[in-house]
């Protein structure tokens, strides 16, 4: 009997639950990032959000980023990679304003290769994230800029402020 109950019950949530959902708050954003010279950087980043309301939305992602540089006359060469998960929210308190915060984990994979000797240093590590961001909305895309709060010495976004663009992709608008 209690099983029968359970069962009722949670059938009647999920329904619930699903009927609420619309699927034109559905939303998909995120980066793409390519530098290529002395200085290699490709990032891919996809996210996917619900709009809660007008004035937010919330959701999660995850980012890959890799860098390469050589250095000190060409002679060492070190590379980076980041894998990492986070969850955002963003808040339009009017018209064409945003203000964002996005926590995020990254796990970082580093490699310094003497280019004379051939020798290898390799360094793995967990590198916590928490970005602030303010900016503008035109439509679909968005200008921001965002920091960095948790300065950790390895974090993929330096310490300075940086800008991004962003556009977001909707169902049914």
């Amino acid at each position: 009997m209690r099983r029968i109950i359970c069962f009722f019950l949670f059938s009647a949530l999920t329904i619930s639950a699903s009927a609420q959902f619309q699927l034109n708050r559905l939303t998909f954003s995120g980066g793409l990032g390519l530098q290529f010279g002395d200085y290699t950087v490709v990032n891919v980043a996809p996210q996917v959000g619900y709009n809660f309301s007008n004035y937010f939305n919330a959701g999660a992602g995850f980012t890959y980023t890799y860098y390469g540089e050589k250095y000190n006359n060409d002679q060492w060469k070190q590379t980076n990679s980041y894998f990492g998960m986070n969850v955002y929210g963003k808040f339009y308190p009017i018209p064409y304003a945003v203000i964002m915060v996005q926590p995020e984990i990254n796990r970082m994979w580093q490699t310094d290769k003497d280019l004379r000797t051939g020798v290898k240093t390799r360094d793995e590590r967990m590198v916590p994230v928490c970005l602030v961001g303010a900016g503008v909305k035109l439509g679909p895309m968005t200008l921001m800029l965002q920091y960095d709060l948790a300065q950790d010495d390895y974090s993929p976004y330096g310490n300075r402020i940086f800008y991004c663009v962003g556009y977001t992709f909707s169902f049914g608008l």
